[in-house]
């Protein structure tokens, strides 16, 4: 054999082995979905509302589940928790059940805003709190800080008719802005 191909051919095999050598490390996370029961139609709603939009949103990787440690808890109603250097691995989402004004006096609706709140942090990277409110003093998104009593009805001491202020037909505009903040105001 030629001196000069036997050269190339050594060279061309080191290049090779070091190639194949240097990929990235394939990351083998195990796939989860585990989503408490007390709170699996929530994360459904949620899917389902995602898909009526048009938006898949991968369930893999995905923990929601009551809290456990609610001395972690003290000022806040649920938290998502991401891997930081690969979200879509590790997303898992606490929510304070135990807490009275967290979730068990308040409404369905503001239950499931709750959820959808922190599955907007972790599913949708809704990272920060958003603070615009309408002229009314309502928030303009459903990712703001604190969300519970988002479409309950307004009652004030002298406050004879409660419907008048009933909030619960603000829920589309809510979900919508969720899944797109380009969402127009409703009127």
């Amino acid at each position: 054999m030629n001196f000069k191909l036997l050269n190339f051919l050594k060279c061309l095999t080191v290049v090779c082995i070091f190639t194949i050598s240097c990929k990235p490390e394939e990351i083998n996370e195990p796939t989860v979905y585990n989503v408490d029961a007390s709170l699996t139609k929530y994360v459904d709603k949620f899917f389902q509302e995602a898909n009526s939009r048009g938006i898949t949103i991968p369930k893999e990787n995905l923990i929601v589940k009551p809290a456990t440690n609610t001395a972690d808890f003290t000022d806040i109603c649920g938290k998502c928790t991401q891997n930081t250097k690969f979200p879509e691995l590790q997303r898992s989402v606490e929510i304070n059940m135990a807490s009275s004004p967290c979730w068990k006096n308040i409404s369905e609706n503001d239950k499931e805003a709750l959820v959808f709140h922190e599955l907007g942090h972790c599913l949708l990277n809704r990272i920060a709190h958003k603070k615009d409110t309408f002229a009314d003093g309502s928030p303009k998104s459903i990712m703001v800080a604190n969300n519970t009593d988002l479409y309950g009805p307004c009652i004030y001491a002298f406050d004879e008719n409660p419907t008048l202020c009933n909030k619960t037909n603000r829920r589309k505009y809510y979900i919508d802005e969720l899944f797109d903040e380009k969402t127009a105001a409703p009127n």
